[in-house]
């Protein structure tokens, strides 16, 4: 579907006018994803942020369909959001239920009524720290439009939560955002050295990693600073 862009420039705009240091972080977050659903008039959205023991966790979701699509993905460790994360890209997919890339959290997917998504990265530090999703309950070929769109709203997430750090917020998704910046590091770096070792890419050694941190009940990071001291071989 066509964006509505006058529609879009005022939802940017009051966005941009929220201040960190008066609202509450996570509020200001399910304000993003509330305002990406009702411009996109989808099934769901929602916003995964990297972390110490799961390594991607849902902070946000419009609904309950949005909160479906998030915690899928961060139960199965795949998906076109994890995917963003991994490859710091936009990812798109048409129809999940003919797209071969993510079998395991498809049939879940599907089953809840999500077959087009579209996701972004969010980034702080120089980095990926999480993703930005929508999803549609019917087939959707993703404009040009739609993407712009997203990579605008996912901009608009970024300087919110930077603002949120900078204002040395104490609340509990500040705190997240923290360990974000701090673990996201040693985590990119072990699937580095992952792909290298296992001769495999991205997406399968993050996936590895994340399996046998939860195998294990241990932290990801923990897990992939290990690897990095050369004190684990996977």
């Amino acid at each position: 579907m066509e964006i509505d862009k006058l529609l879009l420039d005022a939802s940017l705009a009051r966005l941009h006018h929220l201040v960190p240091s008066q609202v509450e972080l996570a509020k200001l977050v399910s304000e993003v994803v509330q305002a990406v659903t009702e411009i996109f008039d989808l099934t769901g959205a929602g916003v995964l942020l990297v972390d110490a023991d799961r390594a991607l966790r849902s902070i946000a979701a419009s609904d309950s369909n949005g909160a479906l699509f998030e915690r899928a993905q961060e139960e199965f460790g795949e998906g076109p959001c994890v995917e963003s994360f991994i490859t710091d890209e936009i990812v798109v997919c048409a129809d999940i239920a003919s797209d071969p890339r993510w079998p395991r959290v498809t049939p879940t997917l599907v089953e809840g009524g999500i077959r087009a998504v579209l996701g972004v990265p969010v980034r702080l530090g120089g980095g990926p720290i999480g993703t930005l999703n929508v999803a549609a309950d019917k087939p959707r070929a993703w404009n040009d439009t739609e993407r712009d769109a997203m990579v605008h709203f996912g901009a608009v997430l970024e300087n919110l939560l930077l603002a949120g750090l900078i204002a040395d917020r104490n609340d509990k998704l500040a705190r997240q955002l923290q360990y974000a910046l701090e673990y996201r590091v040693p985590i990119e770096r072990a699937v580095g050295y992952l792909m290298a070792t296992m001769k495999t890419d991205q997406v399968s050694a993050f996936e590895t990693l994340r399996r046998t941190a939860r195998n294990e009940r241990r932290r990801v990071s923990e897990l992939a600073e290990e690897i990095l001291a050369r004190q684990r071989v996977l």
